[in-house]
């Protein structure tokens, strides 16, 4: 999820704004419009790929053409960034039609937009159903807007604490529920909501919520489509509860094997929380993959956790639920929670988790008290008999608030004693006496209060960072010229290719997770329907990178045998000529089939196709030898089922399926494929790409474009057929 920033009539704050946002995005761009009376609008955007839309007009009112023939002079009338999956055509179709309200329209795909409109001095904010969340306060005689209330701190707000929010929090764990936030100063955008802010105006102009939040889904249905994503893992938690969260994605059609599974532990808690469940334990080998984390009680790092989710949290099961997200790596881009609790700020927590670390969450016992007869059923039907009755007889084991505050129970003392306006110290303290001498007493507030506490501390440590850092401004992203689209015809067909740029993509980036979102923009900013069927192609060698499958050569020692191999696949197989590539090979896929392949001259094992290192590549695939990509099938399959959720219905219906390949001066070799809705409207592709995407049109360089679309166009005269057969021909042969 992208970063958003905007500030009005304050030129001086869309920096401190944008650079606060930085874990939402490592690229950036920015934008500044001069509205009436020299307001100035200033848009910025973070994300892996940062696009500013700017709306332009012709600069005389009638936009005649001059009396030479020249175009009358366009100027910049409007200017909108968006977070998530969006046409900004039609977006700034609907707000020239309607106004603020053309920008929620219900029913459609959650997104955020904020709109500088240059002619009437004004920023337009909006939040289609529950898109990501908008924040916005008064600055000076100007307003600024981010997608996190740290931000605005950044940018000079007194983070001012609101008194009535914290009391209400403390006294019953709500919050979230209106405009109103833990800052006095801040307020947020609703679901569904546009407004309107303007200098001419003291406050925002609201225009009407068109929302109506969803029907609760079932308990039961909830489990079981918790994990039915191919890049899932599962937080399991001890009893009924987290075996069948478990058991129900064992049972997933798009199922990874081995599955993984994590555990997470409060360092310090004794009892049965801190043991593994039984389910891991009665499970066959193989079945999953198991990750143990605990997470440390010291104040560093729950000041860590709260400047993360931007306000206090009600429970800690959040807690332990971020401590599983930032050990993630980019093979698991959803994590269905097992966890029980409150969904009171759940939509915050959800957006921090997917922006910062890229990890969606489905938590289908969040909010419900599920039936211990609806979980047993499901752990029954989901599991073997003996696994099953292993996990029923088990007791659940969450961590409870009582627990954490006896564990902490100095530092929650030292933190209730201050006198508070929005609760009583003596009283405060006094509860705590209680609770620890074992009698009866609201632990849940004590927590609440002791986390208010660190939230503050945690406030004041970040307005003394803006003071003591310097802050670097961040420019527009360079232009780096694409590859125009071109055709290529094969038999009596015409193939269109369209390379996509990317931002560049490291060692466990999020490539996949937006593959999507690159897709969906390029083929709408055509404005064009497909003719026919078409593939997305995505580079292997990029795939592979961002799932952490790089070994640089900086720690890779070559073997003997690796050295020997090496000069006698030199001929056969260049790509292993390379000593230290080839003991990656070895490592990968075992020496005796190494070893038989090259003595026998039969094809190399696919875990020793690896990617050289070489000068002039994106990194860090210039300094390091990358591994194929891990279950590039399943990895094709998790993008076909994005796209058909992010792509109007005119692409996705069309969409033949997404291919992982290779190519390079050896031609294009399919390495992962899965089909789509049109997969029967177009030939085979593994007889089709190789032909198509011959030349490399992706490029082998820092052309930054590992993604292709491959469409269908209209049939090709006979003489170009003849063309194209003859040069392309030689270029496939060698990529069989």
């Amino acid at each position: 999820m992208a970063g958003l920033a905007a500030a009005l009539n304050v030129p001086t704050s869309i920096d401190a704004i944008a650079w606060a946002l930085a874990a939402r995005g490592t690229e950036g761009a920015v934008c500044r419009l001069t509205g009436p009376g020299d307001t100035v609008l200033d848009l910025a955007i973070r994300s892996v790929m940062p696009a500013i839309t700017r709306v332009v007009a012709p600069d005389t009112e009638d936009g005649e053409y001059g009396s030479d023939g020249t175009e009358p002079a366009a100027r910049q009338v409007a200017a909108l960034v968006v977070d998530g999956i969006a046409s900004v055509t039609a977006l700034d179709r609907a707000y020239t039609e309607r106004g603020p309200a053309g920008l929620v329209d219900e029913g459609e795909q959650p997104f955020a937009v904020v709109l500088a409109d240059s002619e009437r001095g004004e920023l337009v904010l909006a939040r289609n159903g529950a898109g990501p969340a908008l924040y916005y306060a008064r600055l000076d005689q100007g307003w600024v807007v981010a997608s996190e209330p740290g931000a605005l701190v950044h940018a000079g707000i007194e983070p001012e604490p609101d008194v009535a929010v914290i009391r209400r929090f403390i006294q019953t764990g709500a919050c979230d529920e209106s405009e109103r936030t833990f800052f006095a100063r801040i307020r947020r955008v609703l679901p569904g909501e546009a407004m309107v802010l303007s200098t001419a105006v003291a406050g925002p102009l609201r225009h009407p919520i068109r929302w109506t939040p969803p029907v609760a889904v079932d308990t039961e249905d909830a489990i079981w489509t918790a994990a039915d994503a191919a890049r899932s893992g599962v937080l399991v938690t001890a009893g009924t509860a987290g075996a069948a969260v478990l058991g129900a994605a064992l049972h997933q059609p798009e199922l990874r094997r081995p599955l993984p599974v994590y555990t997470a532990t409060i360092d310090g808690i004794e009892g049965q929380s801190a043991e593994i469940p039984a389910v891991l334990t009665a499970l066959p080998a193989g079945a999953v993959r198991h990750t143990a984390l605990t997470a440390g009680l010291d104040l560093s790092t729950l000041d860590r956790f709260l400047l993360d989710m931007g306000e206090p949290v009600p429970d800690l099961g959040v807690y332990l639920l971020w401590t599983v997200a930032r050990e993630l790596s980019g093979d698991v881009g959803t994590l269905a929670d097992a966890t029980p609790g409150s969904t009171v700020a759940w939509e915050r927590v959800t957006d921090r988790l997917l922006a910062h670390y890229g990890v969606a969450v489905q938590a289908p016992l969040r909010g419900t008290r599920p039936d211990d007869r609806v979980l047993t059923s499901v752990v029954r039907r989901a599991l073997p008999p003996h696994v099953a009755g292993r996990a029923l007889e088990e007791p659940g084991g969450a961590v409870t608030s009582a627990q954490v505050v006896r564990s902490l129970r100095e530092d929650v003392a030292a933190a209730l004693v201050p006198p508070r306006p929005w609760s009583d110290a003596s009283a405060s303290v006094t509860a705590l006496r209680r609770l620890l001498a074992g009698e009866k007493a609201d632990a849940d507030a004590l927590l609440r209060a002791f986390l208010v506490e660190r939230w503050l501390a945690g406030v004041g440590a970040q307005v003394a960072a803006l003071d003591a850092a310097e802050i670097q401004p961040i420019a527009e992203l360079p232009e780096v010229p694409l590859r125009e689209p071109d055709e290529v015809a094969v038999g009596e067909q015409a193939w269109l290719r369209i390379a996509i740029r990317t931002a560049p993509i490291a060692s466990g980036d999020q490539l996949l997770a937006n593959t999507a979102f690159y897709v969906a923009n390029a083929l709408t900013a055509r404005g064009e329907e497909p003719h026919g069927p078409w593939f997305a192609v995505v580079s292997g060698k990029v795939v592979a990178v961002s799932q952490r499958r790089v070994n640089p050569l900086a720690q890779v020692r070559a073997g003997r045998a690796a050295r020997v191999l090496a000069r006698l696949a030199r001929r056969r197989w260049p790509q292993l000529a390379q000593a230290r590539t080839m003991q990656v090979a070895i490592d990968h896929s075992g020496l005796a089939r190494v070893l038989l392949a090259i003595l026998l001259r039969t094809s190399i094992p696919a875990e020793a196709r690896v990617y050289p290192p070489r000068a002039g590549a994106m990194a860090p695939a210039d300094a390091a030898v990358v591994q194929p990509p891990f279950q590039a099938d399943e990895v094709a399959a998790s993008l076909v089922a994005a796209m058909r959720l992010a792509l109007p219905p005119e692409y996705a219906d069309t969409l033949a399926g997404v291919a992982v390949a290779s190519v390079d001066d050896a031609g294009c070799r399919v390495l992962g494929m899965a089909p789509g809705p049109s997969a029967g409207a177009a030939p085979a592709v593994r007889t089709l790409l190789p032909v198509v995407l011959a030349d490399n049109p992706a490029g082998q360089d820092t052309q930054r474009t590992p993604i292709v679309v491959v469409a269908r166009q209209t049939p090709v005269p006979v003489e170009r057929q003849l063309q194209t057969v003859d040069r392309y021909a030689d270029l496939a042969a060698r990529s069989r």
